[in-house]
């Protein structure tokens, strides 16, 4: 394997370039970097009419209700002007889309309860929880017991 590195002042963010002989090569390194630096990847989020700057690591979900999309932390709850398909195709691989109105984060879950009346996410540090729909919810389970 070759490794190249530039350094550029200039960027505003980190870019990686891949370029792999195989897919699976690529993707793995695609998951190992976007599992390795969480804590640089942040949001902007609005609330009460002030922008703030969200490490994504502390979303728990994106939810869309009414023409709006909420972003839920642990305690509180920030607007974004992106759609939820937008979100979908931009944030990293530990989000998964659950429902038709939601996209949840993997490592913010504590539980994960299938019974009849519904699939409850519960989350860790928080007292909110999140459907997950019945057409989510197989490929949700997977990537969980994947996760170990």
């Amino acid at each position: 394997m070759k490794i190249r590195l530039e350094v550029d002042d200039q960027a505003n963010e980190p870019e990686i370039t891949i370029r792999a002989n195989s897919p699976q090569v690529a993707n793995a390194l695609v998951t190992a970097f976007q599992n390795a630096t969480p804590q640089y990847q942040q949001i902007a989020l609005r609330q009460r009419g002030q922008n703030y700057q969200i490490a994504l690591q502390d979303i728990l979900f994106f939810e869309a209700t009414d023409h709006q999309v909420m972003a839920h932390t642990a305690d509180q709850v920030f607007n974004t002007r992106q759609r939820l398909y937008e979100l979908a195709d931009e944030l990293p691989a530990n989000f998964q889309r659950v429902s038709k109105s939601a996209i949840l984060n993997r490592q913010q879950i504590f539980s994960l309860t299938k019974s009849v009346t519904g699939n409850l996410v519960r989350f860790k540090h928080s007292h909110k929880q999140l459907y997950v729909s019945r057409r989510y919810y197989q490929a949700l389970k997977l990537a969980l017991e994947r996760k170990g």
